[in-house]
């Protein structure tokens, strides 16, 4: 996404006594004065109603004018009108971060209780890179509409009144299940040895529990911590490719990540190559890296559906290949 204000940060765990002494401060929702925490569930309220009812005029009145509006508020709205459809919400909880006079570059919130034992069960940490100075309201809402359940989290900026400054809405079931189920799938395939599904279960459970990527709260860290036990080597992580050889020759993979998309749960992995010029035959390669990847690991098609491998050049040329390894199923069984 193009300038966004919030960016992805690797949760860590912070203790009391570690905590640096910073202007910033947060206050988690039992901690706000009523009338904070009114004005702030107003205007979450009023953000879902008017994306349920697909207003984008009045969605643009009520964002901040710094926001690319058509990128992260009108696109959301749009490509999740059915999820939308005839839902209403309930407000989950809400944070009021103040980043100061003068905000820490790289601006950390500690919300709640810390202790020893790490953040309480109500706590959360906010890791918002080169914030603008000011006070922000997080406020997240869950909704169940024709989709199942679905969590519209938005920022809100105060300007004389909350405007929206970030607005994400995601689901929190894949294949009719949540991350605590995909979080105890994985714990399973860990102690079966299979290191590759428990690594994408436990990808797909933090996802589906994070609100938000740049948040971290209790579970959130253990599942962190979890998942590092079993990151398999041959899957690149953080942004950094990892080399991969299979039919004779090397592979640089760049990214291998979950993709559901309707009933489907595959994997999508893409490499580098010099050109996709020749469609066919760099078709033909991606479809071989898929099936080399699951002839040295089988366990693969007990999870997916399909794997997606998509031969990617400088030019920003990509080619994907497609083996089907089941068909889609209603819902994922490990």
């Amino acid at each position: 996404m193009r300038t966004k204000l919030l960016k992805l940060m690797l949760p860590s765990l912070f203790l009391l006594a570690s905590l640096p002494v910073r202007a910033q401060s947060c206050q988690t929702r039992d901690e706000m004065s009523e009338q904070a925490r009114t004005a702030l569930d107003n205007a979450a309220k009023q953000a879902f109603d008017q994306a349920a009812q697909g207003n984008l005029n009045a969605l643009r009145t009520s964002s901040s004018p710094t926001l690319n509006f058509d990128n992260d508020v009108a696109a959301p709205v749009n490509g999740n009108k059915d999820a939308l459809q005839g839902a209403t919400s309930q407000i989950r909880t809400s944070f009021l971060l103040d980043t100061g006079a003068t905000p820490s570059q790289q601006a950390t919130f500690y919300c709640g209780v810390f202790g020893s034992n790490g953040m309480a069960s109500n706590g959360a940490e906010f890791q918002i890179p080169n914030l603008p100075a000011g006070k922000y309201g997080v406020v997240f809402q869950d909704f169940i509409g024709p989709k199942g359940p679905y969590i519209l989290s938005t920022v809100f900026q105060d300007t004389g009144g909350w405007k929206i400054a970030d607005f994400r809405i995601r689901p929190e079931s894949v294949q009719g299940h949540d991350g605590i189920w995909f979080l105890e799938q994985a714990r399973q395939f860990k102690s079966k040895g299979q290191n590759h599904n428990a690594w994408f279960y436990y990808l797909t459970s933090w996802d589906l529990l994070a609100p938000v990527p740049f948040m971290d709260t209790r579970l959130l860290n253990k599942i962190t911590q979890e998942s590092g036990t079993v990151q398999p080597k041959d899957v690149p992580v953080g942004g950094k490719p990892v080399n991969y050889t299979a039919n004779g020759k090397t592979y640089t993979i760049t990214d291998m990540s979950v993709l559901h998309v309707n009933n489907a749960f595959d994997l999508s992995l893409k490499y580098s190559v010099p050109s996709t010029a020749d469609f066919n035959a760099t078709q033909a390669d991606a479809r071989s890296l898929a099936t080399a990847l699951v002839t040295q690991y089988p366990e693969l098609k007990e999870v997916f559906d399909h794997i997606w491998a998509h031969a990617v050049d400088a030019n920003g040329g990509d080619v994907p290949g497609l083996i089907t390894l089941k068909q889609a199923s209603a819902s994922a069984k490990p």
